[in-house]
C-alpha cells in the first residue's frame, strides 16, 4: 500500500469516527432532552405528593408533625424542575457552562434524594410504632380532643384503636367515629357503626404515600446518575469541537 492509499485509508477512518462522534453527540442531545422533560414531570409529580400530604395532614400536626419531611419534598420537587427546564436549554443551546452546572447539580441532588429515600424508607420500617406513640399521646391530651376528632373525620377512623380506646378511658364515643357526623340528627354512635382505629388508617396512608415518594425517588435517582454521564459527555464534545 502507498502512501496515497495510507493517507486515503487514514482519512476515511477519522471521517468514520467524526461521524460516529457527532452520532453520539445528537443521540446524547436530544435524549438529554427528552429525559429532562420526563425530569420536569417527575419533579412536578413529587411536589404534587408532597403537597398532598403536607396539606390533608395540616390540621393535625400538633399530632403528628412531619412539616420538615413534607416541605423537604416540596422544595427538592421544584429544584428537580428548574434544573431539569435548564437542562433542556443547555442541550438545545449547547452550552457547555449550563450542562456542567447541570451534571453538578444533578450529582447533589441525586445525592440528596438518596438521604431523603434513606428517612423515607426507615420511617416506613417502623410506621406503625411511630404513629402509635404519636396517637395516643395526642389522644391523652384532651386540649386536642378537636383536632383528633376533625382527623377521625377526616381519616374515617375511631380513638387509637376503635371503641375501645374511649371505653378504656371512660370517655364518651364522639359522633366524629361514626358515619354522617355532621348530618343533622346523627344516629347514636356506637361499637357497632363506629369506625377502626386510627393507628391502622393513618400507618397504611403513610405506607401508602411513603412508598409512592420513595419509588418515584429512585427511578428519579437511576436517571440523574445517567443525566450525570450523558451532561459531561455532551461538555466534552462541545470543548473538543470547539478546539
Amino acid at each position: 500500500m502507498d502512501q496515497s492509499e495510507q493517507t486515503q485509508t487514514f482519512l476515511r477512518r477519522k471521517v468514520n469516527e467524526v461521524r460516529m462522534c457527532c452520532l453520539a453527540e445528537f443521540i446524547v442531545k436530544y435524549v438529554l432532552i427528552i429525559v429532562n422533560i420526563v425530569f420536569a414531570l417527575a419533579g412536578l409529580a413529587i411536589i404534587g405528593l408532597g403537597t398532598a400530604v403536607h396539606v390533608n395532614l395540616s390540621d393535625f400536626y400538633q399530632i403528628i408533625d412531619i412539616r420538615v419531611l413534607t416541605i423537604s419534598v416540596i422544595v427538592l420537587g421544584c429544584i428537580v424542575f428548574v434544573i431539569a427546564f435548564c437542562a433542556c436549554c443547555g442541550a438545545i443551546r449547547e452550552s457547555k457552562c449550563m450542562l456542567g452546572f447541570y451534571a453538578a447539580c444533578m450529582a447533589i441532588l441525586a445525592a440528596l434524594k438518596i438521604y431523603i429515600t434513606v428517612v423515607i424508607f426507615s420511617f416506613l420500617g417502623h410506621t406503625m410504632e411511630t404513629i402509635s406513640r404519636w396517637l395516643d399521646t395526642a389522644f391523652r391530651n384532651t386540649d386536642l380532643e378537636p383536632v383528633f376528632n376533625g382527623m377521625e373525620i377526616l381519616f374515617q377512623c375511631c380513638g387509637t384503636n376503635g371503641t375501645s380506646s374511649y371505653t378504656a378511658a371512660g370517655r364518651l364515643i364522639p359522633v366524629s367515629c361514626c358515619p354522617n357526623p355532621n348530618a343533622q340528627n346523627p344516629p347514636p354512635c356506637d361499637s357497632a357503626n363506629a369506625y377502626g382505629g386510627c393507628t391502622d388508617k393513618l400507618s397504611d396512608y403513610f405506607d401508602t404515600f411513603g412508598e409512592a415518594i420513595g419509588g418515584v425517588l429512585i427511578v428519579v435517582i437511576i436517571v440523574e446518575c445517567v443525566c450525570v454521564i450523558f451532561g459531561l459527555f455532551m461538555c466534552c464534545q462541545i470543548r473538543a469541537r470547539r478546539n
